[in-house]
């Protein structure tokens, strides 16, 4: 299982441009070819739909279970990481790479899972089939794909999340603000860009200087460096904000000066934890200038207060609180593009953020995507079975979780996500130095293993 990892963290399966039989580029679709090749070799019965996904399945049977797994991963940049990213090693008992915990790695737990029940010979009364997609992280077209094309299996499993269970995810919305840049950039900054996608905090923000602008003739007079950060309103922005000195950087490449900030990635589901650069970019622009576009920005989208300030935080028992992520900012004059990312409790209505935003903001949204809120209850058979096969396996007490991450559950009927990650293990997924200890990989395969042949038993007895 280990040595079926590490050959598919070494494909560097991120969004591509599309090609035939691969519509989400060649990395995604390397991925799936040995995802195929693997599970042939291994007996299984293996299938696809035109590159968006593919599946390896065992048993007999009408009723089939799925488990939804994705081949995709988010970018690396291999110089935050200690590791190479696509190089999967093993160091103090845990595995370094991209993909490890998302998803590749429950992706082969589940296959090792198909394969043991294939080896034993155990006699379900279902089929199986693990389910791997190759665009969970840009909008899940390869799950949209298969529910349009695929057979649609009775029951599903999602290891993409956390245990015990999940039974709660939040509303993803994701759009574009673009705003008019202002009397201060549009004088003084050339550019400013930052960020990979819209669903991973930045970890590295970059904004140059306008030749000949006010701003230059500043940084020219202070010395041109990075000291300039430590005195006046810039020290006490950065001191306020809680923030490092040594993380703000100037420097020049002989055309233009370029001022910089260095964050922590994270995942937008939960932006706390990450280290926003963009934040800390605009943190001293807001401290320079009493600019609007410059101050809105920086209090009413990147402090830590945002939601509230523009009027759209909310929350409920059943789903948590509403996060909000600026993932991407991109400015070549003209006018500014940000990318948002929110997670909105079931309370929400997301009907009424657009004009919330722009009322508090100006400017206009686009490219809006919404993804609804996914519930079930927990006294559900399929949540109480699940619950059951983690303490039987763990020795641990079940209970269910809300995230505001969003899986395939949300993509096929009758669908939860169940693992992958233990509670109180810290993954670092969408960041750098991601990794999974070996030992919780060897319990996702028992404890698929064993949801499988509990499932099957109460599909078997009509109690799902």
């Amino acid at each position: 299982m280990l040595n079926d990892l590490k050959e598919l963290v070494a494909i560097e399966s991120v969004l591509g441009t599309p090609a035939q039989n691969a519509p989400f580029g060649a990395g995604p679709r390397a991925a799936l070819d040995w995802f195929l090749a693997r599970a042939a070799s291994y007996g299984l019965k293996t299938g696809e739909l035109d590159g968006y996904c593919g599946w390896a399945e065992y048993g007999e049977g009408e009723k089939l279970i799925g488990l939804l797994g994705h081949l995709d991963v988010v970018p690396a940049d291999a110089a935050d990481w200690s590791h190479p990213p696509y190089r999967a090693i093993i160091e103090d008992g845990r595995i370094y790479g991209r993909g490890v915990a998302d998803d590749k790695g429950p992706a082969v737990a589940c296959l090792h899972a198909l394969k043991r029940l294939k080896e034993q010979n155990v006699r379900l009364g279902v089929r199986v089939r693990v389910i791997v997609g190759c665009n969970e992280e840009n909008g899940s077209a390869c799950m949209k794909y298969y529910r349009a094309h695929g057979e649609l299996p009775t029951v599903n499993l999602v290891p993409d999340a956390d245990f015990p269970i999940i039974n709660s995810e939040k509303t993803i919305y994701q759009t574009r603000l673009i705003l008019p840049a202002g009397a201060y950039l549009a004088e003084n900054v050339q550019s400013v860009h930052a960020g990979l996608r819209p669903n991973v905090v930045p970890a590295y923000a970059e904004l140059r200087v306008k030749p000949g602008s006010a701003l230059e003739r500043t940084l020219q007079s202070k010395g041109g460096n990075a000291e300039l950060f430590r005195t006046g309103a810039a020290a006490a922005a950065i001191v306020s904000g809680g923030h490092d000195f040594g993380d703000y950087g100037i420097s020049h490449d002989g055309k233009t000066f370029i001022l910089s900030a260095k964050g922590v990635a994270g995942h937008a589901m939960e932006p706390e934890k990450g280290d926003n650069a963009i934040a800390k970019l605009f943190a001293v622009l807001a401290a320079w200038t009493d600019d609007e576009t410059v101050q809105n920005i920086a209090e009413y989208l990147l402090s830590p207060l945002a939601p509230e300030k523009l009027g759209i935080y909310c929350e409920d028992k059943q789903s948590g609180y509403l996060t909000l992520n600026v993932g991407t900012i991109d400015y070549d004059g003209g006018e500014l593009a940000l990318s948002l990312d929110m997670r909105c409790p079931v309370c929400c209505r997301t009907d009424a953020l657009e004009s919330k935003i722009t009322g508090r903001m100006g400017g206009r949204m686009q490219d809006t995507r919404i993804s609804p809120y996914l519930y079930i209850d927990e006294a559900s058979p399929l949540v109480q079975t699940l619950l059951g096969v983690y303490t039987a396996v763990t020795g641990n007490p079940g209970y269910t979780v809300q995230t505001g991450g969003g899986t395939y559950a949300r993509e096929l009927p009758n669908s939860i996500a169940f693992g992958a990650t233990f509670p109180d293990t810290e993954t670092n997924i969408h960041n750098a130095d991601e990794s999974f200890p070996v030992e919780h990989l060897y319990k996702l395969e028992e404890i698929y293993f064993n949801a499988v042949k509990a499932l099957a038993d109460k599909l078997i007895k009509g109690e799902l």
